[in-house]
């Protein structure tokens, strides 16, 4: 039986084979249409931005990449637009034309109500600070029973409560010496930021002294790797003392130093209690001291 005598006899078989080649035909026309509007196969890697300030961003790379900002913070060490986030993250692949988000620095400070610190410790008054997005300042110490804050200041003038200041902005607290010794512990203070450092400084009574920062220029990679006066476990610093601080780049200080460089300062402290007569020093982390993966 020749094929159109077949196809005549079985028309249900005609209809189908033509079914099966329109829907092949229509599948290889997508594919075609979705490889060249798709670009599929032509990816590429994401640009890294972080660092660079947004109108210096270069869009001259052919990949015809839209940078969108979706959130601002205002940092007091960066002039606004400094990139701080970007999605996708670099590396990450794209096609052109692709949409990358960004987090940048605000151009204009937010502003932060001054809470009332008065009577409160220097620890309290410290955290409330940092709350609303203040900073403390400068400790100045002047002779009353009571260790509590008597008057905070901003540019050496008084402010009072409800005072609106630019976020980031420092209150200087004056404090009352109290009937005590008049005495603090040095806190250790190695593997911290920058921020976390000045602010355990301050909450143990003492001042931030000088800042090296060794040619950094991303504080937010900065870590403290030396102090002056260093951690001894005793209280043995006035209050009001000023402690030096230097950083480095944490991206080239491996943790497992600055692990070795606790357990050293450790074992100094309780060889200076022992050389200095002090007696009971229990043996293990006998001073509390913090884990560099809580700084």
């Amino acid at each position: 039986m020749s094929k159109k005598g077949f196809f005549q006899n079985h028309p249900w078989a005609l209809h189908a084979l033509l079914a099966i080649g329109v829907s092949l035909l229509i599948l290889v026309l997508v594919f075609i249409v979705l490889k060249h509007y798709g670009r599929v196969g032509q990816e590429y890697k994401t640009p890294y931005v972080v660092g660079q300030y947004v109108n210096e961003l270069s869009t001259d790379d052919g990949l015809e990449l839209q940078y969108v900002i979706i959130d601002s913070i205002y940092q007091p060490n960066h002039k606004g637009g400094y990139i701080l986030r970007q999605d996708p993250d670099s590396g990450s692949l794209i096609k052109t034309g692709r949409k990358i988000y960004l987090t940048v620095t605000s151009y204009v400070p937010d502003n932060a109500i001054v809470p009332d610190l008065r009577s409160l410790s220097v620890r309290h008054a410290i955290s409330q600070l940092e709350n609303v997005g203040l900073h403390g300042g400068k400790l100045i110490f002047i002779d009353d029973p009571h260790h509590v804050v008597l008057e905070q200041k901003y540019k050496g003038r008084t402010v009072n409560e409800g005072r609106r200041l630019e976020k980031g902005a420092m209150v200087d607290l004056v404090v009352g010496r109290g009937s005590g010794s008049g005495m603090s512990i040095t806190p250790y203070l190695v593997g911290m930021s920058p921020t976390k450092a000045r602010s355990t400084i301050l909450s143990a009574s003492l001042n931030v002294g000088a800042e090296h920062y060794d040619g950094i220029t991303d504080m937010s990679h900065a870590i403290v790797y030396k102090q002056l006066p260093e951690y001894s476990g005793r209280n043995d610093a006035a209050y009001g003392t000023r402690i030096d601080l230097w950083y480095c780049d944490k991206s080239v200080v491996a943790m497992e130093e600055l692990e070795r460089m606790r357990q050293r300062q450790m074992e100094d402290s309780i060889r200076a209690l022992y050389e200095s007569g002090d007696e009971g020093a229990p043996s293990n982390n006998p001073y509390g001291l913090t884990g560099l993966d809580e700084f």
